[in-house]
C-alpha cells in the first residue's frame, strides 16, 4: 500500500494541474459563436453583446450592428424587442417599442417589412449610435446570419433615410445657389 501512495499523489498533483487548463479550453458551440461572429465582422457587420430585452430569460445575447452611412440628423436612440405574446397594442404582431421610444413615423414601414425577414430567434432591433442592430440567439447558425446580412443590407438604407431629420434652413437666407 506504501507503494502506491507516491503514485496516487503524483496522479492527484497532475489532474490538479491540467483539469483547469481543459476546462478553460472553449466548447465546440463556443467556437462555433467565435467562427459565426468573426464572418459577420469580416463582412462590415459589429458585433456586441447586450442584455436581452425584459420579456426574455435573463442573459445576454449578441447584437448584430449594420453601421450608419451618415450618422447625421438621425432620430435614433429607439429599439423594437420581441414581447412575451401578440397584441393588437404592439407595432407589430409580438413587436413593441422599448419604454414607449417610437421610431418616426416614415420608418415604420420598412421597419416591418425588416422584421419579416429577420431569423426565427431574433429578439430586438436596435437604432443607436452604432448603427441599425439585432439581437438574436445565434441559434440558427449560418442560415440565421445569412438572413440577418440580407436584411440589413437590404433595409439600413432605407430605414436610414427614413429617419433622418430633414436639413434646418436658416430664416431669411437665401436658398438659391449664389454661384449661378
Amino acid at each position: 500500500m506504501a507503494s502506491w501512495l507516491p503514485i496516487v499523489i503524483i496522479i492527484f498533483a497532475v489532474a490538479l494541474v491540467i483539469g483547469p487548463v481543459f476546462w478553460l479550453k472553449p466548447s465546440s458551440r463556443d467556437r462555433k459563436l467565435a467562427e459565426l461572429r468573426q464572418r459577420a465582422a469580416t463582412s462590415g457587420l459589429k458585433v456586441q453583446i447586450q442584455a436581452l430585452p425584459d420579456s426574455q430569460p435573463k442573459g445576454n445575447a449578441a447584437v448584430y450592428f449594420s453601421q450608419w452611412r451618415n450618422p447625421r440628423r438621425l432620430q435614433a436612440g429607439w429599439a423594437l424587442e420581441l414581447q412575451r405574446m401578440a397584441h393588437e397594442v404592439n407595432f407589430d404582431g409580438v413587436w413593441d417599442w422599448r419604454n414607449g421610444r417610437e421610431a418616426p413615423q416614415p420608418a415604420k414601414a420598412p421597419l416591418k417589412e425588416l422584421l419579416g425577414m429577420l431569423p426565427a430567434d431574433a429578439t430586438a432591433v436596435y437604432a443607436n449610435d452604432s448603427g441599425l442592430g439585432v439581437q438574436w440567439h445565434e441559434r440558427s447558425g449560418d442560415k440565421g446570419l445569412a438572413a440577418l446580412q440580407e436584411a440589413l443590407a437590404s433595409m439600413r438604407p432605407v430605414i436610414e433615410e427614413a429617419i433622418r431629420q430633414p436639413a434646418r434652413q436658416e430664416e431669411g437666407a437665401d436658398s438659391q445657389d449664389p454661384h449661378i
